[in-house]
């Protein structure tokens, strides 16, 4: 791939960068917020949980490309075979979503609503290719001003339709339309002036190379999700759609954390993978260790701020009742932070190539997390989904702790 980053002013970068992060992670809070203020709980509620299973979908359109993509300092595989990669995983992704949504049994203007959200985050996932091909080419300001504008372009779309039609779904199609036009009008036109590609390749033997480098990776992305939808499947499963809209409302705030960690942690996957890739162990255990601690002392400050006003400002943003609901929102904002640390260990593994190693220990933590939502949810409700979410996650950060601690060790 051509680089052609030349001249670009770093404070653009760091602008646009930082921009992207917050777009990404505040996509998901403003849609919900939107919904929940012009529909009620009720339509919240079953909007939330249609948008959870899209987003554990997405993860197959992903597939954990971007961040391999991103880190592959050797260019073990080229730019068009990522991209034929991509196209298949995101195909793979329509077809699992119809199937997987059906299985729920729910009535058909919940499932039309679902798997509409399924082709809304689908096609988010196929654009972060280009995410990642700006990052590889050097221009983190091309990948932050694509994700800032994806975000702000679709989230308008779907609350000005939704404003007008009361009509979610509609809302839904809309914003996946001028999604889908935003990732053809510019990223394809920057990319070709960035780094130009020939187009896909989907040589066999590349693309089954990609996907056993790339399923541990995904099998790990795919169950972490899961595990954060295990409290949220409970509900949905023994509670009234309105408690689904809490549990999604006090869930929210842990975004904070998340993008903290987004916004640190994303500009430096490609030097992290060169410093290792050079042998320099002391400087990425350093880096690796300052972010953990950081993301840790953030957790601390968003919790304390939670414990002040926490549900009065949610109250106000989201126009709901959250009485009773504080320490609901205390233990979701932990486990939040717990996820964050983890998913920082997660890309050092990653860049170390040992993402294999973490597979068996998934499979433990959904069982645990599976047998404890339904009766913690039953007895404790909201504190109980949150409980389970805490639990679960605290489980993946020890396991990504002792994988990562015997990987630099061997160096």
């Amino acid at each position: 791939m051509k680089l052609a980053n030349e001249g670009i002013s770093t404070k653009r970068v760091l602008f646009w960068s930082t921009a992207g992060s917050i777009a990404a992670a505040a996509s998901s809070l403003l849609l919900l917020m939107i919904v929940t203020r012009v529909m009620g709980a009720e339509a919240s509620g079953n909007y939330s949980i249609g948008y959870s299973i899209a987003q554990l979908m997405w993860t197959i359109g992903v597939f954990e490309e971007t961040t391999y993509f991103a880190t592959d300092a050797r260019g073990r595989f080229t730019s068009e075979q990522y991209f034929a990669f991509k196209i298949l995983s995101t195909a793979l992704m329509a077809v699992v979503s119809v199937v997987y949504t059906l299985s729920f049994g729910y009535p058909a203007e919940k499932c039309v609503l679902t798997l509409w959200l399924c082709a809304f985050r689908g096609v988010d996932a196929f654009g972060l290719y280009y995410y990642a091909a700006f990052q590889k080419a050097g221009r983190l300001d091309l990948s932050g001003f694509y994700s800032t504008w994806e975000m702000v372009l679709s989230t308008v779309a779907f609350g000005v339709v939704l404003v007008l039609t009361r009509d979610v779904v509609l809302a839904v199609i809309v914003a996946t339309v001028v999604e889908a036009l935003w990732i053809a009008v510019y990223n394809n036109v920057r990319l070709r002036a960035v780094a130009p590609i020939q187009g896909p390749d989907f040589s066999p033997a590349a693309m089954r190379s990609l996907l056993v480098e790339l399923l541990p990776l995904f099998l790990s992305s795919f169950v972490q999700i899961y595990l954060s939808n295990i409290p949220k499947y409970a509900i949905d499963a023994i509670c009234a759609p309105e408690v689904q809209t809490l549990y999604n409302v006090i869930f929210m705030p842990s975004f904070v954390i998340n993008l903290f960690m987004l916004f640190v942690m994303r500009p430096l996957l490609t030097p992290l993978s060169e410093s290792w890739l050079k042998g320099e162990v002391t400087e990425f255990r350093r880096i690796i260790r300052k972010l953990v601690l950081a993301v840790a002392g953030m957790t601390v400050v968003v919790i304390g701020g939670a414990a002040l006003l926490g549900v009065p400002v949610l109250e106000l943003v989201f126009s709901i009742d959250l009485k009773g609901s504080l320490p609901a929102l205390l233990v979701v904002l932990l486990g939040g932070g717990i996820a964050s640390a983890a998913n920082v260990l997660y890309y050092a593994i990653v860049i170390l190539r040992r993402q294999r190693a973490i597979l068996l220990a998934y499979v433990a933590a959904v069982a645990s997390a599976t047998l404890a939502a339904t009766p913690l949810v039953s007895a404790y409700g909201l504190l109980g989904a949150g409980m389970t979410y805490c639990v679960s996650v605290l489980a993946l950060l020890v396991v990504y702790a002792i994988v990562y601690l015997l990987g630099v060790r061997g160096k």
